[in-house]
């Protein structure tokens, strides 16, 4: 072979190196934008619940305010469907309240309980009688709504239905009766009743929350 044809024939051996190396480029970028995409789209599929998340409560304010009734600036703001206050916070507002609020505090334990302590004034209506029950007792002239239970769980349920119910200035007093320093009426001031089927009852509330949602 004359040195000419032996170059050429090393010239050709490096072009097809050269693109035999760019086609393996492309197939691993090719594999590296799949796999980005892939990521992209699982973290869109993730945002998604995020989303309506987020945006529900501004809907359920908003259908509020078209409705004529009173809906919280602090609440649209902070994208939440009811305040969340201490015990502690809650005592201010038994304090400084009147006879001339409208302010209700609602009681969603059971009879028992309720009957054993309970805050001044407050209404009993227990959480698994909610759904029946709330549009015969519960005032919609009420501007606040101080909804409490012995421990937060009940009452954080009672809010959120009430909260998607056409009622918007809902008060959860988040650590409940057990945290509560101020008067009280009852029976017995001293403890409060444990409920042995409360995970049950808990979840059936969800469950009833969940099929109450609006879609």
């Amino acid at each position: 072979m004359s040195g000419f044809g032996l170059a050429v024939s090393i010239f050709s051996l490096l072009v097809a190196t050269v693109a035999l190396w760019m086609v393996w480029r492309l197939r691993e970028e090719l594999a590296s934008i799949k796999r980005e995409r892939y990521y992209l789209d699982q973290k869109i599929k993730a945002l998604s619940p995020l989303i309506e998340t987020t945006v529900e409560p501004l809907r359920i304010q908003t259908a509020l305010l078209a409705q004529g009734k009173p809906a919280s600036t602090h609440l649209i703001r902070a994208g939440r469907l009811y305040h969340e206050i201490s015990a502690k916070e809650a005592e201010g507002f038994l304090v400084g309240a009147s006879k001339n609020d409208r302010m209700l505090w609602l009681d969603v334990r059971t009879t028992a309980e309720f009957s054993k302590r309970h805050i001044p004034g407050a209404q009993l209506l227990p959480v698994e009688e909610l759904e029946t029950r709330y549009q015969a007792e519960i005032p919609l002239t009420a501007e606040h709504i101080m909804v409490y239970c012995a421990g937060g769980d009940r009452s954080r349920l009672a809010c959120d239905f009430l909260s998607r119910h056409d009622f918007g200035n809902v008060y959860h007093i988040k650590d409940g009766l057990q945290s509560w320093a101020g008067p009280t009426e009852g029976n017995d001031a001293g403890g409060l009743i444990q409920i042995a089927s409360k995970s049950k009852l808990i979840s059936q509330v969800d469950a009833t929350v969940s099929t109450s949602a609006p879609s």
